[in-house]
Protein backbone atom coordinates (compact mmCIF):
# COMPACT_ATOMS: atom_id res chain seq x y z
CA UNK A 1 0.00 0.00 0.00
CA UNK A 2 2.06 2.98 -1.81
CA UNK A 3 0.13 5.72 0.73
CA UNK A 4 0.68 3.75 4.00
CA UNK A 5 4.64 3.48 2.61
CA UNK A 6 4.88 6.98 2.11
CA UNK A 7 2.95 8.13 5.69
CA UNK A 8 5.47 5.98 7.65
CA UNK A 9 8.44 6.76 5.78
CA UNK A 10 7.80 10.82 5.88
CA UNK A 11 6.51 10.37 10.28
CA UNK A 12 9.94 8.72 10.44
CA UNK A 13 11.78 11.68 8.85
CA UNK A 14 9.87 14.55 9.92
CA UNK A 15 11.94 17.83 11.00
CA UNK A 16 10.41 19.65 13.65
CA UNK A 17 9.60 22.89 12.62
CA UNK A 18 11.89 25.18 14.68
CA UNK A 19 11.16 28.64 14.49
CA UNK A 20 12.66 31.80 16.98
CA UNK A 21 15.73 30.91 19.21
CA UNK A 22 16.14 34.47 18.79
CA UNK A 23 16.48 35.05 15.22
CA UNK A 24 14.85 37.13 13.04
CA UNK A 25 12.54 35.82 10.28
CA UNK A 26 12.55 37.14 6.55
CA UNK A 27 13.79 39.63 4.82
CA UNK A 28 13.83 43.36 5.12
CA UNK A 29 15.72 43.96 2.05
CA UNK A 30 12.80 41.63 -0.06
CA UNK A 31 15.79 39.35 -1.99
CA UNK A 32 14.99 36.29 -0.35
CA UNK A 33 10.71 36.89 0.55
CA UNK A 34 8.31 38.42 -1.28
CA UNK A 35 5.08 39.75 -1.75
CA UNK A 36 1.86 37.08 -1.50
CA UNK A 37 -1.13 37.41 -2.03
CA UNK A 38 -3.98 33.59 -0.62
CA UNK A 39 -6.91 33.17 -2.56
CA UNK A 40 -9.59 31.08 -1.19
CA UNK A 41 -9.39 29.83 2.33
CA UNK A 42 -6.89 27.95 4.47
CA UNK A 43 -6.32 24.02 4.66
CA UNK A 44 -6.22 22.24 8.53
CA UNK A 45 -3.01 22.20 9.68
CA UNK A 46 -1.07 18.83 8.51
CA UNK A 47 -1.19 16.35 11.23
CA UNK A 48 -0.41 13.33 9.56
CA UNK A 49 -0.59 11.83 6.01
CA UNK A 50 -3.45 8.78 7.22
CA UNK A 51 -6.13 10.26 7.37
CA UNK A 52 -5.61 13.88 6.62
CA UNK A 53 -8.63 16.35 7.44
CA UNK A 54 -7.41 18.46 3.98
CA UNK A 55 -7.92 15.40 1.85
CA UNK A 56 -10.83 16.73 -0.72
CA UNK A 57 -10.73 19.86 0.82
CA UNK A 58 -9.98 22.55 -2.12
CA UNK A 59 -6.57 24.20 -2.00
CA UNK A 60 -5.68 27.93 -1.68
CA UNK A 61 -4.52 29.70 -4.45
CA UNK A 62 -2.34 32.10 -4.29
CA UNK A 63 0.31 34.99 -6.02
CA UNK A 64 3.84 34.82 -5.49
CA UNK A 65 7.10 35.94 -7.52
CA UNK A 66 10.15 34.16 -8.20
CA UNK A 67 13.75 35.52 -7.05
CA UNK A 68 13.86 37.61 -10.04
CA UNK A 69 10.60 39.61 -9.79
CA UNK A 70 8.38 38.08 -11.83
CA UNK A 71 4.88 37.07 -10.51
CA UNK A 72 3.39 33.86 -10.86
CA UNK A 73 -0.47 32.84 -10.12
CA UNK A 74 -0.86 29.69 -8.60
CA UNK A 75 -4.91 28.66 -9.27
CA UNK A 76 -5.37 24.65 -8.24
CA UNK A 77 -8.78 23.68 -10.26
CA UNK A 78 -7.18 25.15 -13.93
CA UNK A 79 -6.76 21.54 -15.09
CA UNK A 80 -3.38 21.91 -13.96
CA UNK A 81 -2.29 19.21 -11.35
CA UNK A 82 0.21 21.13 -8.42
CA UNK A 83 2.99 19.22 -6.06
CA UNK A 84 3.23 22.21 -4.09
CA UNK A 85 6.69 21.47 -1.73
CA UNK A 86 7.72 23.82 0.98
CA UNK A 87 11.48 24.01 1.54
CA UNK A 88 13.57 25.94 4.45
CA UNK A 89 16.55 27.08 3.32
CA UNK A 90 18.25 26.27 6.81
CA UNK A 91 16.39 22.92 7.57
CA UNK A 92 19.06 20.12 7.19
CA UNK A 93 16.57 17.36 6.43
CA UNK A 94 15.48 19.86 3.12
CA UNK A 95 19.27 20.33 1.76
CA UNK A 96 19.38 16.35 1.99
CA UNK A 97 16.33 16.23 0.28
CA UNK A 98 16.60 18.57 -2.29
CA UNK A 99 19.33 16.72 -4.43
CA UNK A 100 17.56 13.68 -4.44
CA UNK A 101 14.46 15.10 -5.80
CA UNK A 102 16.61 17.16 -8.41
CA UNK A 103 18.18 13.69 -9.45
CA UNK A 104 14.80 12.09 -9.64
CA UNK A 105 13.53 15.23 -11.75
CA UNK A 106 16.28 14.80 -14.10
CA UNK A 107 15.68 11.20 -14.59
CA UNK A 108 11.87 10.68 -14.98
CA UNK A 109 10.60 13.50 -15.27
CA UNK A 110 7.45 15.60 -14.41
CA UNK A 111 4.00 14.26 -16.21
CA UNK A 112 2.47 16.06 -18.91
CA UNK A 113 0.06 18.51 -16.81
CA UNK A 114 1.45 18.93 -13.78
CA UNK A 115 3.61 21.40 -12.43
CA UNK A 116 6.12 21.55 -9.29
CA UNK A 117 5.99 24.29 -7.47
CA UNK A 118 8.63 24.58 -4.67
CA UNK A 119 8.18 27.67 -1.94
CA UNK A 120 10.58 29.02 -0.27
CA UNK A 121 9.49 29.62 3.03
CA UNK A 122 10.75 30.21 6.47
CA UNK A 123 13.25 32.40 5.85
CA UNK A 124 16.08 33.07 9.01
CA UNK A 125 18.72 35.23 6.87
CA UNK A 126 21.36 34.19 9.78
CA UNK A 127 20.75 30.65 9.22
CA UNK A 128 22.90 31.08 5.78
CA UNK A 129 22.37 29.20 3.03
CA UNK A 130 20.35 31.82 1.26
CA UNK A 131 17.54 30.39 -0.37
CA UNK A 132 18.38 31.96 -3.86
CA UNK A 133 21.89 30.64 -4.12
CA UNK A 134 20.49 27.34 -2.42
CA UNK A 135 18.52 26.47 -5.42
CA UNK A 136 20.60 27.61 -7.74
CA UNK A 137 24.06 25.31 -6.79
CA UNK A 138 21.28 22.43 -6.48
CA UNK A 139 19.84 22.99 -9.79
CA UNK A 140 16.72 22.79 -9.18
CA UNK A 141 14.91 23.48 -12.70
CA UNK A 142 11.09 23.63 -11.07
CA UNK A 143 8.98 26.87 -10.68
CA UNK A 144 10.14 28.02 -7.16
CA UNK A 145 8.44 31.10 -6.01
CA UNK A 146 9.22 33.16 -2.41
CA UNK A 147 6.89 33.41 0.91
CA UNK A 148 6.23 36.17 2.59
CA UNK A 149 8.40 36.99 5.48
CA UNK A 150 5.53 35.62 7.56
CA UNK A 151 4.96 32.79 5.35
CA UNK A 152 1.46 33.27 4.26
CA UNK A 153 1.70 30.90 2.00
CA UNK A 154 2.86 27.95 4.39
CA UNK A 155 0.13 28.92 6.68
CA UNK A 156 -2.66 28.58 4.13
CA UNK A 157 -1.30 25.34 3.20
CA UNK A 158 -1.41 23.59 7.13
CA UNK A 159 2.56 23.74 7.05
CA UNK A 160 3.56 22.33 10.51
CA UNK A 161 7.46 21.00 9.68
CA UNK A 162 9.96 20.24 6.67
CA UNK A 163 10.08 19.49 3.84
CA UNK A 164 6.34 19.39 3.28
CA UNK A 165 4.86 18.53 -0.17
CA UNK A 166 1.13 19.30 -0.96
CA UNK A 167 -0.72 17.33 -3.74
CA UNK A 168 -3.34 18.71 -5.13
CA UNK A 169 -5.59 17.15 -8.29
CA UNK A 170 -6.53 18.80 -11.41
CA UNK A 171 -9.95 19.44 -9.82
CA UNK A 172 -8.22 21.36 -7.36
CA UNK A 173 -8.32 19.72 -4.66
CA UNK A 174 -5.93 17.95 -1.90
CA UNK A 175 -5.08 14.44 -2.83
CA UNK A 176 -2.38 13.90 -0.18
CA UNK A 177 -0.13 15.83 2.40
CA UNK A 178 3.42 14.32 3.54
CA UNK A 179 5.75 16.00 5.59
CA UNK A 180 9.52 14.64 5.32
CA UNK A 181 11.78 12.70 2.92
CA UNK A 182 9.83 11.03 -0.21
CA UNK A 183 11.43 7.76 -0.82
CA UNK A 184 11.58 7.31 -4.90
CA UNK A 185 8.24 4.86 -4.78
CA UNK A 186 6.56 8.19 -2.80
CA UNK A 187 7.90 11.10 -5.11
CA UNK A 188 6.19 8.65 -8.45
CA UNK A 189 2.94 8.37 -6.12
CA UNK A 190 2.48 12.10 -5.67
CA UNK A 191 3.21 12.84 -9.40
CA UNK A 192 0.53 10.45 -10.14
CA UNK A 193 -2.03 12.17 -7.92
CA UNK A 194 -1.20 15.16 -9.37
CA UNK A 195 -2.93 13.95 -12.40
CA UNK A 196 -5.90 12.89 -10.95
CA UNK A 197 -9.10 14.18 -10.15
CA UNK A 198 -12.63 13.61 -8.00
CA UNK A 199 -12.59 10.72 -5.39
CA UNK A 200 -9.24 9.42 -3.36
CA UNK A 201 -8.60 6.34 -2.55
CA UNK A 202 -8.06 5.41 1.08
CA UNK A 203 -7.23 2.16 3.26
CA UNK A 204 -6.54 -0.83 1.26
CA UNK A 205 -7.48 1.09 -1.93
CA UNK A 206 -4.48 3.54 -1.75
CA UNK A 207 -2.36 1.84 -3.94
Amino acid sequence: MVLALVGAVALALVAALTLGGGDEVGDPVGLETGSVTVVGGPLPTFEETINDAAVGLPAPGFDATTFDGRTVKVRPGDGTGYVVAFFAHWCPHCQAEMPKLVEWINRDGIPSGVEVVAVSTAVYLDRGNLPRAWFAAEGWSELVVRDSDGSEVAEAYGLRSFPYFVVVGTDGRVRVRISGGLPPEGWAYALDQATRSGAVPTGADAT
